[in-house]
């Protein structure tokens, strides 16, 4: 089907963005013309719900970082994974709180959209029993297969599993799929049954990474792209980061394609009003609250 005809018919959701913790790094390896100082990383989580269908539940797609990060990093090998990423998570930024503060109980989040298994993305897991955990099979895979030093290489931690995961993950490929045409060909999911979150395949920085196609509750298209890309600006002038941060990627020749479907799609639809929404990005998150303040004025 054709990405317009989808995003004309979306149902729409009620979105929140939610800063869960930072790390620092620098600046000079997520942006290709960065400079040698040490910059903040943010980490966002989304919330979701249908509004029309409240029974649903809420959503999360990523949880940022938990108290579970700091357990999983203290001892070797995955010790080096804390000491490379200092990870800084102030007390009212912790997810659990966030959604306290709105009413929401850890049970009335029934699943958890997982973008890729990097520990900065399902450090929260373990805060939501009752939730499915939906993932591309690929990532889930692999984070289950390596041994502890191979998965610390990679970025995963698989201490923050759940123990039940094996029962509660539901692959993203099991959803209806979708083949989205227009400025970038996307294969997708149908996660809901109504096409309301669908999970889009965005190779390249891990196995089985995905974003979140959605419409809020205003009309606004929203891609939650979580690593595909590291800020809108890289989405916006396709800048990829530098070749240093090659090592974060699983495949940077597919991660570079990603990257230029994101800003083709971008491009195309701009009119629309369609924000493509990276995982770690200040910037975005501050179009996402300027676009919520103008619907909300």
């Amino acid at each position: 089907m054709l990405l317009t005809d989808l995003l004309a018919d979306q149902p729409r959701v009620e979105l929140h963005l939610l800063r869960v913790g930072h790390c620092r790094q620098l600046d000079a390896l997520a942006h290709r013309d960065g400079q040698r100082r040490m910059i903040e990383f943010p980490s966002y989580a989304a919330l979701v719900r249908h509004p029309d269908r409240p029974e649903r539940g809420w959503t999360l797609v990523d949880t940022g970082y938990a108290s579970h990060f700091r357990t999983a990093t203290a001892r070797l090998p995955e010790r080096l994974y804390g000491a490379l990423l200092p990870v800084t998570l102030p007390p009212e930024e912790e997810l659990p709180r966030q959604l306290a503060a709105r009413g929401i109980d850890p049970g009335d989040v029934r699943r958890v959209v997982v973008t890729h298994f990097h520990g900065d993305h399902v450090a929260g897991l373990r805060d939501y029993p009752a939730a499915r955990i939906h993932c591309g099979a690929a990532g889930y895979r692999q984070v289950r297969s390596l041994s502890r030093l191979a998965a610390t290489r990679h970025g995963l931690l698989p201490g923050l599993l759940p123990d039940d995961a094996d029962d509660r993950v539901v692959t993203v490929e099991s959803a209806t799929p979708l083949v989205l045409e227009g400025a970038a060909t996307l294969r997708g999911w149908d996660l809901l049954g109504d096409r309301s979150l669908v999970a889009v395949d965005l190779p390249g920085h891990m196995p089985g990474h995905v974003g979140v196609l959605l419409t809020t509750q205003d009309g606004s298209p929203v891609l939650l792209a979580g690593d595909a890309a590291w800020s809108i600006r890289a989405v916006v002038e396709d800048v990829p980061p530098s070749r240093l941060a090659g090592a974060a990627f699983d495949d940077w020749t597919a991660a570079l394609g990603t990257l230029g479907d994101l800003h083709r799609l971008h491009r195309a639809h701009a009119d629309a009003g369609l924000l493509v929404l990276p995982a770690h990005c200040a910037d975005g998150y501050a179009a996402w609250t300027a676009r919520v303040d103008r619907s909300a004025g």
